[in-house]
């Protein structure tokens, strides 16, 4: 469970980056942000963050998916 959970949040941890990256921060800020959330590790905390990561890669794809789109569309219209 714990290298399934580590999996997951590294794959969380790239595309999360992706969008801290467009809002700004610096890199010490995100490693910080990361180091406190991979910090909590007892078993009650594992088994709740685990279950959650899925949830929070499901979001995390829909807005990255959503900024792509908000891109695309800006340049279409910046075209004219």
């Amino acid at each position: 469970m714990a290298k399934a959970m580590a999996a997951k949040t590294r794959a969380l941890q790239l595309n999360v980056e992706g969008l801290f990256k467009l809002l700004g921060g610096t890199p010490e800020e995100r490693l910080r942000f990361w180091e406190i959330f991979k910090g909590i590790t007892t078993p009650i905390q594992l088994r709740l963050i685990n279950d959650q990561l899925g949830v929070l890669q499901n979001l995390v794809n829909q807005v990255e998916a959503s900024a792509k789109t908000l891109k695309e569309t800006a340049k279409q219209i910046a075209k004219g």
